[in-house]
């Protein structure tokens, strides 16, 4: 097998990201490979502020809340025995992910896949293909299985990243 060491697990808390996360466990832990989460905030467009709260606070609370998120996703894992790294970035996901991944010298990206179809792959596009296009290692692009598929899709948010 090859030699992999770090696994890099783009983590937008939705359910294809989990099922990635499960993945990468199946592939690291044999391995001893460490963890990498990382979750991408997207650039806000809009400067000022909105409804009376600056933006720079919105974005630090943001950061916050995703790192929240992670640390409790890291806690499971380091209880499983993984070694675990977190990061929260803000930028364009794609570009971060890959420049993450160059920097870390990742081996593998493991990451979900929302599978979006139609208008809503033309208005959202698929992070996962543009990651796939320019990515610096391996990537294996996880789907849910069909009876999960539909249950994620009722309740994801219309901003989810791919």
């Amino acid at each position: 097998m090859l030699p992999i060491q770090h696994i890099l697990v783009p983590h937008d808390f939705s359910k294809h990201a989990e099922q990635a996360l499960e993945y990468a466990k199946e592939i690291g832990g044999p391995l001893k490979a460490t963890i990498h989460l990382l979750h991408v905030l997207e650039p806000l467009t809009t400067y000022g502020s909105w409804e009376g709260v600056p933006m720079t606070d919105l974005v630090g609370r943001a950061f916050e809340q995703a790192e929240e998120k992670l640390q409790k996703v890291s806690a499971d894992l380091i209880n499983e025995g993984y070694e675990v790294r977190i990061k929260v970035m803000e930028g364009h996901p794609d570009l971060a992910i890959n420049g993450y991944a160059e920097q870390y010298k990742i081996d593998i990206i493991t990451m979900g896949t929302h599978g979006r179809r139609g208008l809503e792959y033309l208005l959202f596009g698929s992070t996962t293909e543009k990651v796939l296009r320019t990515a610096p290692c391996s990537i294996l692009a996880v789907r849910l299985p069909k009876e999960a598929q539909s249950s994620a899709s009722k309740g994801a948010p219309a901003f989810a990243q791919n």
